[in-house]
């Protein structure tokens, strides 16, 4: 139960929110699909004098055009995975959304945006944004900014938003539809990932892999294309050589410590390389 009390505010659209922010008095937060903010102020872990409910605003669906997707904010996992020409276009969202953590659940609850405000290190949302080079659209009351995905965490479970802002969708630029890869490595069916990586090659040729879990903010990095195959030594003591410099500062929770995740993350990025690189299929995280 939560014990606190707190003012309830259910805007019908985007003005009201960002009016609603603009003029809180106290901790003001956003709800989303609810799926870790309520837990968090039902535990105590999170106090708010102000919630304000994005789920009467508007800002569900997803919209193609201009060479952009764009999701709104409130948009679920399930409406992502519903919309066969947003999934025909960027698979990799079809990957994560089906195998978010959660089963059915959270599929239909939970939200992209609110995955991508809650910044859980070990979460596969911000890690995906950044692999597609997503915007994130955020409203106030003085106008609408974007901040790229690569700006937009900056630290375990924080983030660019201000206080007086609410993200209202996620844009995407139309991938060039090579083949992707996605992996992620985790105790078990129902625990967050330990390290999840996701290849999308680049239109020049160039190998981008997204690497989430096994640090405080999701990362980028660029490996060489294997002329020799996946399972060349030579390579994958590049692929290690390139990761480990990335993850200087590994993230450790109660999953996992840092030298694991550390250790770890080059396997789930070669796993994510021969996918996308190999086989050309898509194939459901495990």
């Amino acid at each position: 139960m939560i014990t606190n009390d707190f003012t309830y505010h259910a805007p019908t659209d985007l003005a009201g929110v960002a009016s609603v922010l603009s003029e809180a008095s106290g901790d003001a937060v956003v709800l989303g699909g609810g799926t870790m903010l309520i837990p968090d102020m039902t535990h105590g872990k999170t106090r708010a004098d102000v919630v304000v409910d994005l789920s009467r605003a508007g800002l569900s669906g997803i919209s193609h055009g201009d060479g952009e997707i764009v999701i709104g904010a409130m948009t679920t996992y399930a409406d992502v995975l519903s919309d066969d020409r947003a999934t025909a276009l960027v698979p990799l969202l079809r990957l994560v959304a089906g195998g978010v953590t959660g089963g059915p659940q959270i599929r239909n609850k939970g939200t992209i945006g609110g995955s991508a405000s809650y910044a859980n290190p070990s979460s596969e949302v911000p890690a995906c944004l950044l692999a597609l080079g997503a915007r994130m659209r955020l409203v106030s009351a003085s106008g609408m900014r974007e901040v790229a995905a690569q700006d937009f965490v900056t630290g375990a479970f924080a983030t660019a938003r201000r206080p007086d802002e609410a993200l209202a969708a996620l844009v995407l630029p139309v991938p060039t539809g090579a083949p992707v890869g996605y992996t992620k490595l985790k105790h078990a069916e129902g625990s967050w990932p330990i390290a999840t990586a996701a290849c999308v090659p680049g239109p020049d040729g160039a190998l981008r892999v997204a690497l989430g879990g096994v640090a405080a903010t999701p990362l980028l990095v660029a490996i060489d294309r294997p002329e020799a195959g996946v399972a060349d030594p030579a390579w994958r003591a590049h692929v290690r050589e390139v990761v480990d410099a990335a993850v200087t500062e590994p993230w450790s929770d109660v999953l996992s410590d840092g030298a694991y995740r550390r250790r770890v993350a080059p396997v789930a990025a070669v796993r994510s390389i021969a996918q996308a690189l190999e086989t050309g299929e898509e194939e459901e995280p495990s």
